[in-house]
């Protein structure tokens, strides 16, 4: 049985619907940005781990499905009221904020720990924000010292179970890189905020040979925000 769709609707050259690149393009992110954002609002979603398409929601809020003539691929086009989406546009605003934010102070860190004689590397650049919020962020080392550092500036509060994952990540590190069996490996979060709950902060108590944390400020004033297509101007 095939799963290509069928036919669902045609473009013609004057329509109300625009791509998710254009879209994209609209807001200043990048098109899989805003798949991510809009799979996270629930108003997309994948099928058949081929092609995007509309769900209900998206569909009230002004998605339609369009299947290539030449090809039969679905893709999922939008209502160019979704340009002046209020809910949108705020998802957008806050998903951008996030992940400016969090990664110029990565980027700060990285510097810190740089200036303190250690070889430092990305471990997830490639990584979304929300996949960087459950993964470890840095990599330093000196010697034969490695740590594995996450990098927190968003305020989210860092659990038990979070700090466990961190400690499996750290296992599952060793197994990717053998290379560094021989090395001391220890967990380290940076934060801007102390973000630990309770019980977290007691678990690091307990593990204090295991996990470290400190609370470092950033040095960004956040004054991106105006320089950013995002603005009430330009809706």
């Amino acid at each position: 049985m095939s799963i290509i769709p069928k036919k669902i609707f045609n473009l013609s050259h004057k329509t109300d619907y625009i791509t998710v690149s254009q879209l994209a393009k609209f807001f200043s992110i990048e098109a899989r940005q805003l798949n991510q954002i809009l799979t996270n609002m629930k108003w997309i979603e994948k099928e058949h781990y081929i092609w995007w398409v509309a769900t209900d929601l998206g569909k009230e809020n002004g998605a339609i499905e369009h299947t290539d003539e030449k090809n039969r691929v679905c893709y999922v086009n939008w209502n160019k009221s979704i340009m002046q989406n209020e809910k949108l546009i705020a998802t957008i605003r806050n998903t951008v904020k996030s992940y400016i934010e969090n990664n110029l102070y990565e980027e700060f860190i990285k510097e810190q720990f740089t200036s303190q004689g250690y070889t430092v590397w990305h471990h997830s650049k490639d990584k979304t924000q929300q996949d960087k919020n459950k993964n470890i962020t840095l990599v330093a080392k000196k010697n034969k010292k490695i740590l594995l550092i996450h990098c927190r500036d968003n305020q989210l509060d860092i659990s038990v179970d979070e700090l466990k994952v961190f400690q499996q990540q750290r296992d599952d590190f060793k197994k990717d890189n053998p290379v560094f069996e021989t090395y001391d490996l220890s967990l380290h979060y940076t934060m801007s905020g102390f973000f630990l709950t309770e019980d977290a902060y007691e678990y690091v108590e307990e593990n204090r040979g295991d996990i470290t944390y400190e609370v470092v400020k950033g040095n960004s004033d956040n004054n991106w925000m105006d320089s950013l297509l995002l603005k009430e101007e330009m809706l």
